[in-house]
């Protein structure tokens, strides 16, 4: 059955995919009388948000809100409910250090990482301090009373509200708004389409043929379970993925209680696979390390995938230049190492397509492929788009106004940057957990965002009162700009030397204009011992 084309306005090309910030003034007062003054504001309820929030309460301080736009914790792993949604990054390295989770193994479904987070906000009395339905508007510095006024929406029951922060952490994450490309006669098609991020669980694929664009970790994870389904399914991906063979442990009962006995011994895989991991760091750079790597998953992947297929599977640009993907590894009836993505491209009612789409018309899409000089056009009941997120944009759909009147895009001008990801000048007491340059291509990101948010609270506890275990030590911190620009210069010149400046390669890293603003070229101990503490030189105190 066709869906009528109001259902599908979200994606029609013109459509907003990030919410346009209604022009509610921050004079408005609260219900109920003036304007509420608290410590601290922390924006998500996601990894980065309780990491930093914990870290808050290792300071001794108590006295600081979580909004969170959700009904529920878990940012993008309470978004992602698609079919087969985990994590490829193994647990129990995708955890918060000193915070155990007891996983039924080492690829743990989006559904176990959701009720961590939960355990982990219930266990150390994060709840009370959240604020759910409730979405960040604005953050506007206030000279005379030095603080941010931050305007709040609450959207169960429509109500505006300001209140008064001293410090403000943005810890939105990267990836939380779902990306759909403005395909040319897309509000034309006459069947089915979502984003995987927004996945429609009531439409049934059963007997469909289906259209997926995208080439990321949602693609490799939830490709399986539709060709299990559908009639058809073809894959549409303009630069395909280097893909790895990973053996993720399932754990018995038996191990799991021993975990849940012993904490300790997860943390002890935890530092074994953070340090397997790390050992990829040489490889992000261009240079023999990359080579090497490259040349050994692509002979994994011609092993594993029949010669009908290299042509159409395998990557021609260097390894790293955009995210690998991770699938758990199978080993074929005759006896060969592969995995489940690898088995899902072999089957009879599977098709890739290396290739872009061109136009949506209303019974198909239309593709230029690498391989045929002519268009292809495919006959399609369901599209489903794998097209990833607003990767670049950081601080959306907030709009954070500094000291000088002037936006953070404003002050970005395009590029989004920051004082080792956190800081950036004329913004004071406002900070950022996953910020730009603080991703990670050889390990989770977790132990970056672990480091910011240490850093992050030594800051907050500068501008803190005795009543919360500190001298108050000013009112104000900021990076000077002296030190912001000695970092960035560094920033950019090591950035330049990794795969990810690849040129004529697009990935979620690169801002439009082609420019990497995501990723950290620091290694995981590098950026650590960096952000380990605060150094006041290259700060204002004031």
């Amino acid at each position: 059955e066709k869906r009528s084309g109001a259902a599908r306005q979200k994606y029609v090309s013109g459509a907003p995919m990030i919410s346009s910030l209604p022009s509610r003034a921050l004079s408005a007062a609260p219900r109920g009388g003036g304007t509420r003054r608290f410590s601290t504001a922390i924006v998500g309820a996601g990894f980065s948000g309780l990491i930093a929030a914990l870290d808050l309460k290792r300071k001794g301080i108590e006295d600081f809100t979580i909004f969170e736009s959700a009904e529920r914790i878990g940012g993008t792993w309470h978004k992602n409910t698609y079919p087969g949604v985990a994590c490829d990054t193994p647990a129990p390295a995708y955890s918060i250090q000193g915070v155990p989770a007891n996983w039924s193994g080492e690829r743990p479904s989006g559904g176990e990482i959701r009720q961590y987070l939960e355990d982990t906000a219930t266990t150390h009395g994060l709840m009370k301090h959240i604020r759910f339905n409730t979405d960040v508007e604005q953050a506007v510095w206030d000279e005379n009373a030095k603080a941010w006024k931050v305007a709040t929406l609450e959207k169960t029951k429509k109500r505006s509200e300001v209140g008064e922060f001293r410090s403000v952490i943005s810890a939105v994450g990267q990836l939380n708004v779902p990306k759909v490309p403005p395909y040319e006669g897309l509000s034309a098609f006459r069947g089915e389409v979502f984003h995987t991020a927004e996945w429609d669980h009531g439409v049934s694929l059963k007997g469909k043929r289906v259209g997926m664009v995208g080439a990321g970790p949602s693609a490799l994870q939830v490709a399986p379970f539709i060709a299990e389904e559908a009639k058809e399914l073809v894959l549409i991906q303009r630069s395909v993925p280097y893909v790895v063979s990973h053996l993720y442990e399932k754990w018995s009962e038996e191990k799991q209680e021993l975990h849940r006995k012993d904490p300790s011994k997860l943390e002890d895989i935890r530092a074994a696979q953070f340090a397997e991991m790390e050992e990829m760091y040489p490889a992000m750079f261009l240079g023999e390390a990359n080579t090497l790597m490259a040349e050994e998953i692509k002979t994994s992947m011609r092993a594993a995938l029949p010669p009908s297929l290299h042509a159409q599977a395998i990557p021609d640009y260097p390894v790293a230049t955009k995210r690998m993907g991770f699938s758990p590894k199978v080993f074929t009836p005759e006896g060969v190492e592969s995995n489940v993505y690898f088995e899902t491209l072999k089957r009879p009612n599977v098709d890739l397509l290396r290739g872009s789409v061109v136009r949506v018309e209303p019974d198909g899409v239309r593709v230029a492929t690498k391989m045929e000089e002519k268009d292809q056009f495919l006959d399609l009941d369901v599209l489903i788009m794998a097209t990833g997120f607003h990767s670049t944009k950081f601080v959306h759909p907030m709009q954070v106004v500094g000291a000088r009147g002037e936006s953070l895009d404003e002050a970005w001008n395009g590029v989004p940057r920051g004082f080792y990801g956190m800081m950036m000048p004329h913004f004071p007491n406002f900070y950022m957990v996953y910020g730009p340059g603080t991703n990670l291509g050889q390990n989770t990101v977790l132990y970056n965002i672990e480091s910011s948010a240490r850093y992050i609270a030594q800051c907050v506890a500068l501008v803190e009162s005795e009543s919360h275990q500190h001298q108050r030590r000013c009112e104000k911190v900021e990076v000077s700009e002296e030190a912001m620009d000695a970092y960035y210069k560094e920033y950019r010149a090591e950035l330049a030397k990794t795969a990810w400046a690849v040129e004529g390669v697009d990935s979620w890293y690169k801002t439009a204009k082609g420019v990497v603003v995501n990723q950290s070229p620091y290694s995981v101990v590098e950026y650590a011992r960096r952000t380990a503490s605060v150094n006041e030189e290259d700060l204002v105190l004031s």
